[in-house]
């Protein structure tokens, strides 16, 4: 049997990580006036996610666990900052969005090396590998 007689399984790990990561990015784009899902919306456009529907889509579990429908808020404020520019349903960051995403960028990298430390680049992989396949069974894929 791959559970062992616990309460701490594979949920409450990944439960306990989702609460953890949110919480201690938070924490360290405070300066940056940057929640965790403020991050993921801002790289995603940073990285050319550039529709309210695609910024959704790559975020559905979020989404699920927020309690949110759309993201549309976040990128409204990115907008409302002078971060991003629209252009009918396309949003793009702007100048001073792309220097906003550099410098976070810096510090959730720094923080991923803080958070990853004597984790080797196999384990992590393989790590995500066998969560995907949990997630492929579950979902009969």
């Amino acid at each position: 049997m791959l559970q062992q007689n616990t309460t701490k399984r594979l949920g409450y790990w990944l439960l306990h990580l989702h609460r953890l990561f949110d919480a201690a990015t938070g924490s360290a784009l405070a300066g940056e006036r940057l929640s965790r899902r403020q991050w993921q919306v801002l790289h995603a456009l940073g990285i050319g996610v550039d529709t309210v529907a695609a910024v959704d889509d790559a975020f559905d579990p979020f989404l699920a666990a927020d309690g949110e429908k759309s993201y549309r808020p976040i990128i409204d404020e990115f907008v409302t900052r002078g971060w991003v520019a629209v252009a009918g349903e396309t949003y793009t960051l702007t100048e001073a969005g792309a220097a906003a995403h550099e410098r976070a960028e810096a510090i959730v990298n720094a923080h991923a090396a803080e958070s990853l430390a004597g984790i080797s680049e196999s384990e992590f992989l393989a790590a995500n590998d066998v969560l995907e396949r949990i997630a492929r069974n579950i979902q009969g894929e």
